[in-house]
């Protein structure tokens, strides 16, 4: 799969990382393989490009989340 040798071209940087990094990037490297086959529908040449978008997705989800939560919380501790 070319996603994968994609990420194998980066391990060395992964071993460059500290622990906590290290996982943190199998995370982002888990977010492109989520995404691998919406990626290999928009035919784009170069394969980071698709994986820097299946990240940003992943991360505008979870900011999406993090307002809707905080929306809540708002409306739950306002005073009335």
């Amino acid at each position: 799969m070319i996603l994968e040798k994609e990420i194998e071209k980066w391990e060395g940087f992964v071993k460059a990382l500290r622990v906590d990094d290290k996982a943190a990037f199998e995370e982002l490297m888990n977010a492109c393989r989520r995404h691998a086959s919406a990626a290999g529908a928009a035919t784009r040449p170069v394969v980071t490009e698709a994986m820097f978008m299946s990240i940003l997705l992943c991360h505008q989800k979870a900011l999406e989340e993090i307002e809707a939560t905080l929306e809540r919380l708002k409306a739950i501790l306002q005073p009335k």
